[in-house]
């Protein structure tokens, strides 16, 4: 689905594209990967929600990565970290 210029989704889809970069050039850096709550922290995308379900909007772009083959889980122990497998066009 397409978005007019200068909509409110057209603006949702620039924002997430540019959280998408932003987490893609994180982990970059970080040859073993992040964990969900170090890349909300590091990225100031932490949760004020007060609730059980913390930091969803960077699980939620780390979910859309993994889903196009840019991001994959790497286990070790019990460290789950996201680990950057290409570049983001």
């Amino acid at each position: 689905m397409t978005a007019k210029k200068g909509s409110d989704r057209s603006l949702a889809i620039e924002g997430r594209e540019l959280i998408e970069k932003a987490i893609m050039r994180y982990l970059a850096t970080r040859p073993l990967g992040a964990i969900n709550n170090e890349i909300a922290k590091e990225l100031g995308l932490e949760s004020d929600f007060q609730g059980r379900q913390k930091n969803y909007l960077t699980y939620s772009v780390l979910g859309g990565l993994m889903k196009r083959g840019l991001v994959e889980r790497k286990v070790d122990g019990t460290r789950k970290a996201f680990v950057k497998v290409s570049k983001l066009d």
